[in-house]
């Protein structure tokens, strides 16, 4: 299928945030023991609000001095003048990612935060972002930093693609896995010629020369 769209994780790939996740934990759980959004969600009603509260303050200051990942603007660039759908997948609050993208001036066709489906590694944020783009899962591209995109974006079905980082350098949900946005630009814009060069042949293939048939 040819690619219409990518999808983005927020952090780490799109933007840089200082996000002290172990600290999180420990104002919240006490201890640093797995992840926060699961182990939230077996909270009785009043310690989630709390939690919420936590998580929701940290993100929040978090998002007022992010910074733009190196090569997001200009790959934004490329796509927009691909005409290729962009949106944006995140654990992270709609309230802080929308403080992020305002300050930065980032614009997506799709947000999916938290608030809006199951976070990852669901398939269903991936699903409602594709929805929102009017493009089927299997014509997109998601990328992603960490384990949890490339099983989100395997389990609905998109191609996925590891940004390599400190802390993490492969991943065995990845299609493939790359080393800077310029390098994955570099992968699409193959993938582009390609498939325009297979439907040319197809179209080419399908023609008939007048007269071919007459015996």
């Amino acid at each position: 299928m040819p690619v219409r769209g990518v999808l983005f994780d927020m952090d780490g790939v799109v933007v840089h945030q200082r996000l002290d996740f172990l600290a999180i934990k420990r104002e919240i759980f006490g201890n640093t023991d797995g992840f926060i959004l699961e182990r939230m969600e077996g909270l009785p009603a009043g310690e989630r609000l709390r939690a919420e509260a936590i998580l929701e303050r940290h993100e929040t200051a978090a998002a007022t001095t992010a910074e733009p990942m190196d090569g997001i603007q200009p790959f934004l660039a490329w796509m927009e003048a691909r005409q290729l759908r962009r949106g944006l997948v995140t654990r992270n609050s709609r309230k802080s990612v929308e403080l992020v993208l305002g300050r930065l001036g980032l614009r997506f066709d799709a947000v999916v935060t938290r608030e809006d489906a199951p976070p990852k590694p669901a398939p269903d944020p991936v699903w409602l972002a594709c929805r929102r783009m009017h493009v089927e899962p299997s014509e997109v591209v998601f990328v992603g930093d960490y384990e949890f995109d490339m099983l989100s974006g395997r389990r609905a079905g998109a191609r996925t693609v590891l940004l390599r980082g400190a802390t993490m350098t492969e991943s065995a949900h990845a299609d493939y896995s790359v080393g800077s946005l310029a390098e994955l630009r570099e992968r699409l814009e193959a993938d582009l010629a390609r498939t325009a060069g297979d439907a040319a042949s197809t179209q080419g293939c399908g023609s008939v020369v007048p007269g071919s048939l007459q015996g």
